[in-house]
Formats: C-alpha cells, sequence, structure tokens
C-alpha cells in the first residue's frame, strides 16, 4: 500500500441531518448497507474503507447529537485509522469551517462527504495527490463537477468564516480551481433515498 500523503488532513463530513432518506424509511443512511445486500458495509464504513492511508490524518465530523453515529464511531472509528471530531452543526459550511478551525493541515484538506461511498480509492488518491497550498481541486466526469474536494492551506482563513448548508461552494466558484477528469461516477453519487444505493 502507498505511504500516505503528509501535510493532508482528510475530512469526512458526517454531521448532516440525512432527513429526506429518514423521512422515508426512518434510517440514518450512513449506517445502513451500502449496496442493496445485507452483507455490504455501511455507507459511512465503505466511504472510510476507501479512505484509510490515503492521508496523513483521518478525522470523521459528526454531529453531538446523532448518538447512534456516534456510538458506530466509538467502536468503529479507530479501525479505520480515523479520529472522529463532533460538532453541533448549523450545516454543512458551519461543520467545515469548525473542523477546518480544529485540525490545521501544513498542505490542506481533503474533503469527503460520509454519503457517497462509490468513489474509489485510487480517485480519492489522485485528488489528495493534487492538493497544494495555494490549490483549489475537485473531480470532473462526464463533464459534472463532483466530489471530494480539494482545499489548499491558504484558504483555511476564508473556509473557517463559512455557515450554512452551502459548504465550500462559493469559495469553488469564485477561486482558481484545478479540475482532474476521472473515469469515476462514483464521484457524483452521493445517498439520498433508499434507491439510490447500488445492486450488489
Amino acid at each position: 500500500m502507498p505511504e500516505p500523503i503528509m501535510g493532508l488532513c482528510t475530512l469526512v463530513l458526517a454531521a448532516g441531518q440525512g432527513s429526506r432518506y429518514r423521512e422515508l424509511v426512518d434510517q440514518d443512511k450512513l449506517l445502513v448497507p451500502s449496496r442493496n445486500t445485507p452483507a455490504a458495509p455501511g455507507v459511512l464504513a465503505a466511504t472510510l474503507e476507501s479512505l484509510t492511508g490515503i492521508t496523513e490524518r483521518l478525522v470523521v465530523v459528526a454531529r453531538e447529537d446523532n448518538l447512534a453515529l456516534c456510538a458506530w464511531l466509538d467502536q468503529r472509528a479507530g479501525s479505520f485509522g480515523a479520529e472522529v471530531f463532533t460538532v453541533r452543526s448549523n450545516g454543512l459550511g458551519h461543520s467545515l469551517a469548525q473542523a477546518i478551525a480544529q485540525y490545521p493541515a501544513e498542505r490542506g484538506w481533503l474533503v469527503a462527504l460520509g454519503d457517497m461511498p462509490y468513489i474509489r480509492r485510487e480517485t480519492f488518491r489522485r485528488i489528495a495527490a493534487e492538493i497544494e497550498q495555494e490549490r483549489l481541486v475537485l473531480p470532473r466526469h462526464a463533464g459534472q463537477l463532483g466530489h471530494p474536494r480539494g482545499i489548499g492551506s491558504r484558504y483555511r482563513r476564508q473556509v473557517m468564516a463559512l455557515d450554512g448548508d452551502r459548504g465550500a461552494q462559493a469559495l469553488f466558484a469564485a477561486g482558481a480551481v484545478i479540475e482532474v477528469e476521472v473515469d469515476d461516477l462514483g464521484v457524483l453519487q452521493d445517498i439520498d433515498r433508499p434507491e439510490d444505493r447500488r445492486d450488489a
């Protein structure tokens, strides 16, 4: 296995409400099987499996009032080499701002979403390898921009000022962005509804 990329911290954002999924089946989407088979790893577990060892540090950002997820992380985060950072979240941007304030990184951050379990490991590594202090990085597949996103350390103050649910969209819209073409549909696929899960 290649060595972790030093100077980078991966932040896995898992602090959302998942309200659309809960309305349909009353389950936390991050803890359900990632594919339509009971033997599949959970959505967040599958994401973390692909991220283990990519960067120097791996952190899961979770809402402190999501007791089921926090209990799962207490038991399982260590098996992925992940730390856990709990927040009182007012949305994606607020969670990201708190995490970047808490976890400075020399080169920057690889920001992944916990509900995107189909991104290939090599895609995470490709995006991470492009991150430098002055860069914003994102993947492109079939003409569409996706996740994960790379944020260079020079943007730390701007990210720390984020709030609400838009994440770093405004930052990427205004900044000079490196787009990496990838043959990976997973960069566009999140789990919002039960039917979003792939078959085995």
